[in-house]
């Protein structure tokens, strides 16, 4: 498949994956759109449990024959995984890229390894996109595809390529990871809502709230957190307000165009530390939507034991890619643009054109009110620890 070809295929792709949350079932079927794209012979998606170390989530495709193995007597050898911490969110790495990010002697180590002796080399298996989806203290999660050795090299484009999916994945596995422990008992979209103890409102294209589930509607009558004014969702910290409103308006024009918008918003100056995503729905299957004019699924979750990183809540709050992620944090540390094209080994027009990006989706002018918004925002995202209630 050209590269032409896998860049129109993606918003399908993108569907399918959303289409997912509701119908599990259908995960290994879109893993395989997924690895036809990045012309793979395997994937795998997985939420791992840290503190029991059990597996939370796990979808694979590819011939079961090469996957029973691994998923019984190498899973837990594969010595790339102490990467995953030092992984951007959203970031594909390779084999390549892997090891320059764990440094000398992790090519060996791999070598050496049992699970490349005698799992890799024998099924002809070469390289990999890893994608880091989730990183939180209790929660690990990640998707895989896997080459082989008749696969061309991997380029900077089949790169991008999976940069574009990597989003989505993450907020659909994310969503999925809230589900979990109800779909155990039930595989209808409504009861799952209703039986889910976080908060969940389903709300139409202009944020006009169409259902809300009991934890929903004790929020909204505490008022804390958010309140539905005139019968419309609204959350009591601004930029969260704007950057939900425009993810769920986003994802009824173009679920593929989403991106990373909408995902682990944070709703700075609430009284417990939390996030929302925003699951697009106006194209799901009916019975997935609750209501006919439903456009998304808002739901807000604990943020978890550690404070967001303040770069990561702007992030989410303007739907900033990884590289413009890598920008905003520079300009946050007070470096110049001739500073962060040194610092990033990019070019200068590269730079300028990444921190237009930026301006635009913050609102913000130049250099110095983008510091001003950065600063501005990371007190009330960044709590002191052990001064307050954590989530």
């Amino acid at each position: 498949m050209n590269a032409l070809a896998r860049r129109r295929n993606l918003p399908e792709i993108v569907e399918a994956v959303y289409d997912s949350v509701a119908d599990p079932a259908l995960w290994q079927s879109t893993l395989g759109s997924i690895c036809e794209a990045c012309e793979g012979r395997l994937a795998m998606l997985a939420v791992v449990d840290t503190d029991g170390g059990t597996l939370r989530m796990s979808e694979t495709c590819g011939d079961p024959a090469l996957l029973r193995p691994l998923m019984s007597d190498y899973g837990s050898k594969v010595p790339f995984y102490a990467a995953l911490p030092k992984m951007e969110i959203d970031v594909p790495f390779t084999v390549d890229s892997v090891y320059a990010l764990q440094g000398p002697g992790t090519r060996q180590a791999w070598l050496d390894s049992r699970i490349a002796r005698e799992w890799v080399v024998p099924n002809r298996l070469d390289d990999f996109f890893w994608v880091a989806l989730m990183k939180r203290p209790s929660r690990v999660g990640s998707l895989m595809v896997v080459t082989d050795k008749d696969r061309r090299p991997i380029t900077t484009e089949d790169i991008d390529v999976v940069a574009l999916l990597a989003p989505h994945v993450r907020r659909a596995v994310m969503i999925s990871d809230l589900f979990e422990s109800e779909r155990r008992a039930t595989a209808l979209f409504r009861t799952i809502v209703d039986h889910l103890g976080v908060p969940i409102v389903i709300v139409g294209e202009d944020c006009h709230v169409l259902y809300a589930n009991p934890a929903a509607e004790a929020v909204l009558a505490e008022g804390g957190i958010a309140a539905a004014p005139r019968g419309r969702l609204q959350f009591r910290y601004s930029h969260a307000n704007a950057a939900i409103a425009r993810a769920v308006a986003l994802g009824v024009r173009d679920e593929f165009a989403l991106g990373p918008a909408g995902i682990d918003v944070p709703l700075a100056g609430a009284p417990v530390a939390a996030v929302a995503h925003v699951l697009p729905l106006a194209r799901r299957d009916p019975s997935s939507r609750i209501s006919s004019r439903a456009a998304a699924a808002v739901f807000v979750a604990a943020q978890g034991a550690s404070p967001q990183p303040a770069i990561d809540a702007i992030g989410a709050l303007f739907g900033l890619t990884a590289a413009e992620k890598r920008v905003a944090a520079k300009v946050a540390a007070g470096l110049t643009r001739g500073e962060i094209a040194l610092s990033t080994g990019v070019s200068d027009g590269t730079v300028k054109s990444q921190l237009a990006a930026v301006f635009d989706k913050t609102g913000t002018g130049d250099q110095r009110q983008l510091e001003l918004l950065l600063r501005e925002l990371s007190p009330p995202v960044l709590p002191r620890t052990g001064g307050g209630r954590g989530g």
